[in-house]
């Protein structure tokens, strides 16, 4: 039993770690450091590439962290802190 509770407490552990943060995400896909992933940027990412113009609300060609966060997208691969 003991073996069992350590076995989950490590994967539950290593899964938390393995989903970036908003903050995280972006800096990773901002190269640029601009505060927004462009399309340029969005390459790197073929699913955010696919979803970006549903991602890019007000269509100004970039993904803000508040866009993100409110897309679909963002809830599905990121830890999103309520």
């Amino acid at each position: 039993m003991r073996t069992l509770i350590i076995a989950v407490a490590a994967l539950t552990t290593f899964s938390a770690a393995a989903i970036p943060t908003s903050q995280e995400f972006m800096a990773k896909m901002d190269s640029d450091e601009d505060g927004y992933i462009t399309l340029r940027e969005a390459v790197k990412n073929t699913d955010l590439l696919r979803e970006f113009g549903e991602i890019d609300i007000n269509e100004d060609g970039k993904i803000s962290e508040a866009e993100l966060i409110s897309s679909d997208y963002g809830r599905e691969v990121l830890e999103i802190s309520v």
